[in-house]
């Protein structure tokens, strides 16, 4: 069951964008945060992905999901059909979000 919720929790961290990983920095807490300077101006647009990188990325979601699935396997019942859900999804979205970039 552990597995499980802590599959579960990877999972919600990984959807939320970067956002816990970004509010989460080794900043010190006391230190307030500077601007960000380097952010990209609002008409910039996003470098093109080459084929070989769209490929490659691709490459990485497909054993990412064969990876999870593979974790899958030491679980059984309700919890395993859950995290087999889990994976094909994450690996949908993924696919999804590849697709979506130029």
């Amino acid at each position: 069951m552990t597995l499980l919720k802590n599959l579960m929790f990877v999972g919600i961290c990984a959807m939320s964008g970067g956002v816990f990983a970004a509010s989460h920095t080794a900043a010190p807490a006391a230190a307030p945060m500077a601007p960000a300077a380097t952010a990209a101006a609002p008409d910039a647009m996003p470098a093109k992905m080459t084929h070989a990188e769209r490929k490659a990325a691709k490459k990485q979601i497909d054993a990412d999901e064969k990876m999870a699935k593979a974790e899958c396997k030491k679980l059984s019942g309700a919890e395993k059909s859950a995290c087999k859900k889990d994976a094909s999804a994450k690996e949908k979205m993924a696919k999804s979000e590849l697709k979506a970039k130029p």
